[in-house]
């Protein structure tokens, strides 16, 4: 008799997206808390609903000035439907990575939130316990460590400036729904690249070299992974990304095929970076920006323009993780205001060229603006 194929750690994916199943196949909840979530936009909408997590608006009245300041804004409340028993790394053996993101299951759906709605977000401590027997729940108040740090600019100039604005919480509604229809790996995935475009933007406005790091890594997360559900044949994607050396491998006078095979392998999931990012940007790029844009300093949104400014992105991407050197200044600014329409700009305002910081920098190195990418 077949004994029982065992779980490893990616099968169970995230926590937010197991305890969700285990909403599905259980009545009553364990416990439930509720957690703080800063944010510097603000929220209109009571509350939203979806599975085991309402989040409510919890916004001060009256606001808080400025309103764009960073505080609590809204309250998560989390039923907790996981039994701790079954989780499978509390007896590990192994080393096994597969599902980690570096944090817990508020910072997943903290992180799901910030990515949905576009805006900088993170959960902060627990406020209140709930308990069998317990309706109202138990206060508590945060410890000074559980409330994240986020350094607003000082001159109130903000890189992405669309993101303290106000936002509708049942704009996520939809979205939000969509993330228990994934299977566990897909929603790993879905948690690390998103895990990165929060820190991103929360970065932004300190440490903008840092923030384009972070925002190609989430991209290069899902082409990752985009890219092989759309070719799932390593061999394939060998022949598709490294052409030449395909050719190279299928020509030797030995068993070439076989040389291809042992190849694929050892690449997997290494193979053409720079493809995928490209192809995935341009498989999924939005729609071009509304009518109100800056009269100058446009991107143009054309494939063929969009494919060289991924590209130079990319190489800069590159040079900042292999060589040291950050992206450029000039793309690392708060977005001007264009004089003939007060439009913010998409790329910087760069003549022939600029000079920074013992560096220069010619018009077309310096193609867009942080908040465009992040668009």
């Amino acid at each position: 008799m077949n004994s029982p194929k065992k779980k490893r750690f990616e099968d169970f994916g995230p926590y937010s997206h197991w305890n969700w199943q285990a909403q599905l196949e259980k009545g009553l909840p364990n416990s439930a808390v509720e957690i703080e979530l800063f944010s510097d936009a603000c929220f209109r909408s009571t509350e939203v609903e979806h599975g085991p997590y309402l989040v409510m608006n919890a916004e001060p009245f009256p606001p808080i000035e400025p309103r764009q300041s960073m505080h609590g804004r809204l309250i998560l409340r989390c039923e907790h439907y996981l039994d701790p028993n079954q989780d499978p790394t509390i007896h590990p053996r192994n080393t096994d990575t597969s599902r980690y993101h570096g944090g817990t299951l508020r910072d997943e759906i903290a992180a799901l939130y910030s990515l949905c709605m576009g805006v900088r977000l993170k959960a902060g401590g627990v406020v209140r316990e709930f308990s069998h027997g317990n309706e109202y729940g138990q206060p508590r108040i945060p410890r000074p460590d559980e409330t994240p740090i986020f350094f607003p600019p000082h001159d109130r100039r903000y890189i992405l400036p669309f993101h303290p604005a106000e936002h509708k919480l049942e704009a996520m509604q939809e979205q939000m729904n969509l993330y228990i229809l994934l299977q566990p790996q897909q929603a790993s995935i879905l948690i690390r690249s998103a895990r990165l475009y929060q820190d991103a933007v929360w970065l932004a406005e300190s440490d903008p070299e840092i923030s384009w790091l972070l925002l190609v890594s989430a991209i290069e997360v899902a082409a990752g992974h985009w890219y092989a559900e759309e070719n799932p044949d390593i061999k394939k994607q060998l022949e598709h990304l490294k052409p030449e050396l395909f050719r190279d491998l299928n020509d030797l006078e030995c068993d070439g095929s076989k040389a291809i095979e042992i190849v694929s392998q050892h690449l997997k999931g290494l193979l053409g970076a720079t493809n995928k990012f490209r192809q995935f940007l341009a498989r999924f790029r939005p729609q071009e920006p509304l009518p109100n844009r800056p009269v100058r300093w446009q991107v143009d949104w054309s494939q063929s323009s969009l494919e060289k400014v991924f590209n130079k992105i990319y190489s800069y991407r590159s040079k900042a993780l292999h060589g040291g050197t950050p992206f450029p200044k000039p793309m690392c600014r708060p977005p001007t205001r264009d004089y003939q329409n007060q439009m913010l700009t998409e790329r910087p305002d760069v003549g022939l060229a600029e000079s920074s910081l013992g560096a220069s920098w010619k018009t077309e190195d310096v193609p867009i603006h942080l908040h465009t990418f992040e668009y």
